[in-house]
């Protein structure tokens, strides 16, 4: 029997980051062993291209506007398919002639910005959201930690239960790029905090500030600071783990630490965090800073004291493994069965 055929659309660079590709690679790789997988993005770099092959087949195409990419489109797409998008610039013309040529539309979205007409909307923020989106009767909303997507290293990861007997290590993590200079500011909370005293620091390819954090470790030396660099999902999996707490901002990434489990502190650094920071901080799974931008060195040190208490730290670590349940894989796989059929 032939498997029917889901057709990804994401696109992903230094400006607007990868987490557009990384939510839809996570999806393929609870999809791949069920459907026929293909990815269709716009003008990759060469690392993104080769990212994406690693997990499914891909298509490049090279359009300007969304005009010209439904007419390249049209020789792709064939009535048979699940579209699935993630993106900001999919707008309700764009879906409504993607599904005049295809058999269902899933949008992956975080803001609710737009009118969908899109089949199903999966978002896994928080469920306050629900009241802001302007849909179709019919378009079906999945929200919530339930429909979590993230990859496989990390939804493995959750099934296995973990104990801490110290807190003195630090994942900090603020996204590849980090163009707010974050990393640097929770770095030198963390070199001010006489507990702390091993740092993980891991940044990505389009990391600006190389200069300044060599220098602040390098002046340093009465703290073990680790660096990495554009790092696999298995290698993130294993730092985490080797800390007992984590600072980053309430994305993926935050989830991510919530699957491995570690004393969390996270906060906002765009608008399309606040719905995940908001599910994170009411479920009792992280300490919130606010937004990353505004808060200041004392509170960041605030903030990580809080975690010098090992019952806190465990407690916390608990609740995030009770919030997600590790089950995710399976709805989005009973899903697109259902819409397949």
């Amino acid at each position: 029997m032939l498997k029917s055929r889901i057709v990804f659309r994401a696109d992903g660079n230094s400006q607007i980051g990868l987490g557009h590709i990384y939510r839809c690679v996570a999806m393929i790789q609870m999809l791949v062993y069920e459907f026929n997988c293909l990815f269709i993005t716009n003008k990759p770099d060469a690392k993104i291209a080769d990212l994406i092959r690693s997990y499914c087949s891909l298509h490049t195409i090279k359009v300007q506007n969304k005009d010209e990419e439904i007419d390249v489109l049209e020789g792709i797409l064939t009535s048979g398919d699940i579209v699935v998008t993630d993106g900001y610039d999919f707008d309700p013309e764009y879906q409504n002639q993607i599904k005049q040529r295809v058999k269902k539309l899933v949008m992956i979205d975080d803001l609710a910005q737009m009118y969908f007409i899109a089949d199903v909307i999966i978002n896994h923020g928080g469920t306050p959201i629900i009241a802001k989106y302007r849909k179709e009767k019919e378009t079906k909303l999945l929200i919530g930690f339930d429909y979590l997507l993230l990859r496989k290293e990390f939804l493995e990861t959750a099934r296995k239960p973990r104990t801490i007997h110290k807190t003195n290590t630090v994942f900090i993590c603020m996204g590849g790029a980090d163009p707010f200079k974050i990393t640097i500011k929770v770095l030198k909370a963390c070199l001010k905090t006489r507990f702390i005293e091993k740092i993980i620091i891991v940044t990505g390819n389009e990391y600006r500030d190389q200069a300044e954090l060599d220098y602040l470790i390098r002046n340093n030396k009465g703290k073990n600071i680790l660096h990495k660099c554009n790092i696999d999902a298995f290698m993130m999996t294993r730092l985490i783990y080797e800390s007992q707490i984590a600072i980053c901002p309430s994305s993926t990434i935050a989830l991510e630490v919530c699957c491995t489990q570690a004393g969390l502190i996270s906060g906002t650094v765009i608008n399309n965090q606040k719905a995940i920071h908001k599910q994170l901080v009411e479920a009792g799974c992280c300490v919130s800073v606010g937004d990353f931008k505004k808060a200041s060195l004392k509170l960041m040190i605030i903030a990580l004291k809080r975690f010098n208490d090992l019952n806190f730290t465990r407690s916390m670590m608990i609740r995030q493994s009770v919030k997600i349940d590790r089950k995710s894989g399976e709805r989005i796989v009973n899903l697109f069965k259902e819409l397949s059929a």
